[in-house]
């Protein structure tokens, strides 16, 4: 019995050593990601993306947020106390609009680098694909500083529901000769995923989006429509994580609310780790990207300020 228990922690160990690993991708992923590019690679990309219709990613976003708060006071009325368990649901229904938005611009500049056969010569200098992607992506989120406003309005978000913990706190504080101090810290820990939801989901939804539209332009060819593909696959990994998460916690007979959001950014971190190792794959980058140094190639080339890499990315465009 000892030696199992051994073996369960030891292999738990792993896992969470695992897990940590491609969080920390992730995140840097998003810093990469929310950090405007100033190199000659991102100014050639912005001038091709200028050429395009411009779309107003933020006032649509606060357009359809703005519809999703009335939605939700009207349903709050009606499903009361749980319409907590739609909290992913409204959340992945206001990062949609602008995601969707970022897909269809970057699934047409990244499909037209293709085109151009500037990913296959891009490939032969240090930088490599996975340069060009991010640039592709990072030009097209901070375009009219989209990504750093909404960021921002998720922050101011996740800090009300912040401050709703601390009053729940204080109140369960008072009522703990009333309640069982499990029930109390049951409470505390679904609100305290409820505020981590509301942060990371944002970033999580951004992130997919990027690498499923990069995955997409990859793998798919020929005339078929990318940008309607990538949206669709985008819907549905954003419907399948919350819907999984749910039947698991069915199939276990444990329904707690905070298990069903744990699972659920679990599975969207699993979804992200999944799609960053197959671009790596099919853009023959090293094993090393996957490391928080494997960003250290696109900071380089922004503080070099092209002298190097990005002259060499110019005689190609």
């Amino acid at each position: 019995m000892i030696r199992i228990w051994i073996l369960i922690l030891t292999q738990s160990g792993s896992y969470l050593r695992i897990l940590h690993r491609h969080i920390r991708i992730r995140a840097s992923l998003w810093r990469e990601l929310s950090r405007d590019a100033s190199h000659p690679v991102a100014t050639h990309l912005r001038r091709q993306m200028n050429r395009a219709r411009p779309w107003p990613v933020l006032r649509l976003s606060l357009v359809s947020g703005f519809v999703l708060l009335v939605s939700l006071a009207y349903f709050y009325a009606v499903l009361d106390h749980m319409i907590v368990w739609l909290l992913p649901v409204w959340l992945m229904l206001f990062s949609a609009p602008y995601c969707v938005l970022w897909i269809a611009r970057i699934v047409p500049l990244l499909s037209r680098q293709s085109v151009l056969g500037v990913l296959d010569e891009i490939s032969v200098i240090p930088p490599g694909r996975v340069f060009v992607y991010l640039t592709i992506c990072k030009v097209v989120l901070n375009r009219d500083d989209a990504v750093l406003w909404l960021s921002l309005l998720r922050r101011v978000f996740a800090a009300l529901v912040t401050l709703v913990l601390l009053m729940t706190l204080c109140i369960a504080l008072s009522l703990i000769a009333q309640s069982s101090i499990l029930d109390l810290a049951a409470i505390l820990v679904d609100l305290a995923l409820s505020a981590a939801v509301i942060w990371l989901e944002h970033a999580q939804s951004c992130v997919i989006a990027c690498l499923i539209a990069v995955e997409v332009c990859n793998r798919i060819g020929g005339n078929i429509d990318k940008t309607s593909v990538t949206v669709t696959v985008f819907a549905l990994s954003q419907i399948t994580s919350y819907a999984l998460a749910l039947a698991v916690i069915v199939l276990v007979d444990h329904i707690r609310l905070s298990a069903a959001l744990f699972l659920f950014l679990l599975l969207r971190e699993l979804l992200i780790a999944i799609l960053w190792r197959r671009i790596l794959d099919g853009a023959n980058e090293e094993s090393g990207h996957l490391t928080l140094s494997g960003f250290s190639t696109t900071v380089a080339v922004e503080r070099e300020g092209g002298s190097n890499r990005g002259k060499a990315f110019r005689s190609f465009v």
